[in-house]
């Protein structure tokens, strides 16, 4: 009946089908609106609420992918029982499922690691925003950096086979060179953990938004003028409300658009040489043309796949490296220290 009078309905079986197990978030992350909108409180639906609106998508229409669309899946250690039984009945109701959502890999214990891979986790998004524990805790993220990391050692001991995009937001206030090296460090310790294969990193600018501490804090330094109207946007509003100001934005910028010259993307079998020099016109196997087709930025999915921000990372290593002043070398250092005084 449905396929009779909804023929497009089969086009969204195939993708994740919403379904919200909490609402609320007690985290007080600068940039976010989830407090403002949903409040700090969390409360919890009934785990058999949950897995009751999932196995209905499941039986009745044959949706195969979930997404909980909570402001964050695990919010807390309060939330541990709530999650554990929702994992818990999904396995026993046998619903061969894919579930995802925004989840604090911070929080993530063995036994939770556990219970996800088995109950059918895929792909994972992960809001790391930056590997500067300073800059983390300027934007009052409410994690530590080694915690995160030993959430994802969980996972892959627990046979993790999915992908993780890590959300990475350069140029965060406080963003120094140094911190822009840290988060290209953290990426490299995430894909040890994982697997280089399956990690994949994004990279975003901070929007500003109306309610949320980084307004108020760039309203207070003079960025942004007192009574702006964020829904008038023109050319230079815009380009203030995305937050990535000079200098850092410059070097960003040149970290991508040589990384996007490239046009191969992480697919090419060749490693990564770290050489800027290298160019986007290279012979395939075979003498064939090179492929352009999948430019790496041709679209968001393309990026993902091509590992586009993958490549942007180390170009920006690279180019904050270039730019350190040399050190000079142990035998001049030791010339100089035993140059006798005339």
């Amino acid at each position: 009946y449905l396929t009779s009078i909804f023929p497009q309905h089969a086009a969204y079986m195939d993708e994740s089908i919403g379904v919200q197990t909490k609402r609320g978030c007690p985290y007080d992350c600068a940039f976010c609106l989830y407090p403002y909108i949903e409040g700090k409180r969390v409360r919890y639906r009934p785990p058999e609420m949950v897995v009751k609106d999932i196995s209905q998508h499941y039986h009745q229409w044959g949706a195969r992918r979930f997404w909980f669309t909570d402001a964050q899946f695990i919010t807390g250690k309060e939330a541990y029982p709530q999650c554990t039984e929702i994992l818990e009945r999904i396995l026993r109701e046998k619903l061969e499922i894919e579930w995802s959502g925004y989840i604090r890999t911070s929080l993530i214990t063995p036994e939770l690691a556990k219970l996800m891979v088995r109950s059918g986790v895929g792909d994972l998004e992960v809001a790391i925003t930056s590997g500067s524990q300073e800059v983390l805790n300027n934007l009052h993220m409410g994690f530590k950096l080694e915690r995160l990391y030993d959430g994802c050692r969980y996972l892959a001991e627990a046979g993790f086979k999915g992908k993780v995009i890590l959300n990475y937001s350069l140029n965060s206030p406080k963003e120094t060179e140094e911190s822009l090296l840290q988060s290209v460090e953290s990426y490299k310790k995430v894909a040890s953990i994982l697997g280089e294969e399956r990690v994949f990193p994004l990279m975003f600018f901070l929007g500003i938004q109306p309610n949320t501490d980084l307004e108020h804090r760039l309203l207070e330094e003079g960025y942004l003028s007192a009574g702006y109207n964020p829904l008038m946007l023109t050319p230079t509003s815009i380009r203030k409300l995305l937050y990535n100001p000079a200098p850092l934005n410059k070097l960003i910028a040149k970290a991508c658009l040589a990384a996007w010259e490239r046009k191969e993307g992480s697919r090419d079998p060749r490693a990564w040489t770290g050489s800027l020099s290298q160019t986007a016109s290279h012979t395939s196997p075979a003498g064939e043309k090179p492929d352009t087709a999948h430019y790496a930025d041709a679209n968001l999915i393309r990026g993902i796949q091509n590992n586009s921000g993958r490549d942007a990372l180390l170009t920006l290593e690279e180019i904050l490296r270039s730019r350190r002043p040399a050190q000079p070398t142990t035998a001049t250092t030791e010339k100089t220290a035993v140059s006798p005084i005339s």
